[in-house]
């Protein structure tokens, strides 16, 4: 442009939805929120591919400055606590506007007309059916089911888990967990869909209970994935810009509360207790030692500080993380919802501590029960499925990658060859030979 703004056109592509009004959903906080959270101003959009592109598209002005997963792991302490106030104050900005109802945002005369919406008072927006990826994936766009707008928030807890049992009768087929890590725990056996829908019927069940107080039930707009490359920077980091909205959700506090997945730190026990960590001494390790005790540090002075922002200047936010019910809720309605991929057992567990702990939810009786070999069972899976996870994390962190595989331009070969090191390495370790060895190392 001839004042050198610099622009970009998006385009639709297969998984960002199946229709028109979908995708101008991923595209509206660019156009509702403007200056307010930092988003770019949109220049022209269209919802009709049969325009002269031949496709819906949005053109908006390029943020400046650069993703902060560029430099996240190289600030300092001050640094990074400049960048977490400045997000959690974001995210009490967008808490703080008053919405009817869960759902997704649109403009009203882009919603089809047969489309259910409720209206955003003194404005053209309104909020239709939910826009997040998990009512729109494998084959679950064509599903005649209730995706909202909800004002009830019990249809909200509810829909998530209707739209995986009309999905799960149709389609569901015996298979392995998507997650190969998980197979050897299930001894290579197939998951039946039918124990999935019991599970899903059990949680409709206790769904009511699940409700907190009134004061978490209002509707709030969230980030659906707030992390370092979403997150443009300024050379001096002021948060200059944010990026990726799409599958953003309009849902009740309680539902939309806790860390963001990138900056929690739910692994380290030293992170369930709300203290602020202690730098290292690293007098006495070596360099690999330090590396590591470093990184916990980083990740428990993250974890800890969101909490204490949170904590001063998004208070209603703070108390919704701080009840530990809330946590199990919130876990349970997640996994209820989540496209079934072959894994059985985490909505079971969370079944299981929902029943042992019923009476934080209820006085009346709990209509779910588990014999006390099954519970075990399910627990000892669940263990085991967690212990997988730890190491696929350590695995990751080694490489040097994201959980979706992502890596800059800049390290791809680098973590390519890490690799593939540590593919030899897995090689060396599973033969005879690798495994007397590798028994030596840990023991000395």
């Amino acid at each position: 442009m001839l004042d050198d703004t610099q622009v970009l056109v998006r385009l639709p592509y297969p998984s960002t939805g199946p229709s028109s009004w979908q995708s101008l959903a991923r595209w509206l906080p660019w156009l509702f929120f403007g200056p307010m959270v930092f988003l770019c101003p949109v220049y022209a959009y269209s919802t009709d591919a049969g325009n002269p592109v031949g496709s819906g598209y949005i053109i908006m002005e390029k943020l400046p400055g650069r993703p902060l997963g560029d430099r996240w792991f190289e600030l300092s302490d001050r640094e990074r606590l400049k960048v977490l106030l400045q997000l959690v104050q974001l995210e009490a900005k967008l808490h703080a506007i008053q919405l009817p109802a869960s759902g997704s945002i649109y403009y009203a005369s882009d919603l089809p007309s047969d489309s259910t919406r409720i209206d955003i008072p003194d404005s053209d927006l309104c909020i239709g059916p939910d826009a997040a990826l998990k009512w729109w994936f494998a084959g679950r766009a064509s599903l005649h089911i209730d995706r909202g707008p909800c004002k009830d928030p019990i249809d909200v807890l509810r829909n998530p888990a209707l739209k995986e049992l009309v999905w799960l009768r149709a389609y569901g087929q015996p298979r392995f967990p998507f997650e190969r890590a998980y197979r050897e725990s299930m001894d290579y056996q197939l998951s039946d869909p039918s124990e999935h829908i019991a599970s899903l019927e059990s949680y409709l069940k206790i769904a009511p209970a699940l409700l907190p107080s009134n004061e978490l039930l209002r509707p709030v707009l969230r980030h659906p994935d707030l992390q370092p490359n979403n997150i443009f920077v300024s050379d001096d980091l002021d948060i200059v810009g944010l990026i990726d909205w799409q599958h953003a959700s309009v849902l009740p506090l309680f539902l939309a509360s806790g860390i963001q997945k990138f900056f929690q730190n739910y692994d380290d026990s030293e992170s369930l207790h709300f203290r602020p960590p202690q730098r290292p001494d690293f007098e006495d390790m070596d360099e690999e030692e330090k590396a590591d005790a470093f990184q916990d540090f980083q990740r428990r002075h993250t974890h800890f500080f969101y909490l204490a922002f949170t904590q001063r200047f998004n208070e209603p936010h703070f108390r919704a993380m701080d009840q530990a019910k809330n946590m199990i809720t919130h876990r349970t309605f997640n996994h209820a919802g989540e496209p079934w991929e072959g894994n059985n057992i985490p909505l079971q567990a969370d079944l299981v501590l929902v029943a042992k702990s019923w009476d934080k939810y209820s006085t009346d009786r709990c209509p779910i029960s588990f014999s006390t070999i099954k519970a075990d069972s399910i627990m000892q899976l669940q263990g085991m499925q967690g212990e997988a996870d730890l190491q696929l994390k350590h695995i990751r962190n080694v490489i040097g990658i994201g959980v979706d595989g992502w890596v800059s331009s800049e390290e791809y070969e680098a973590a390519c060859a890490r690799a593939r090191q540590m593919k030899v390495d897995g090689l060396v370790l599973g033969s005879p030979m690798g495994s007397q060895a590798g028994r030596q190392r840990r023991v000395t």
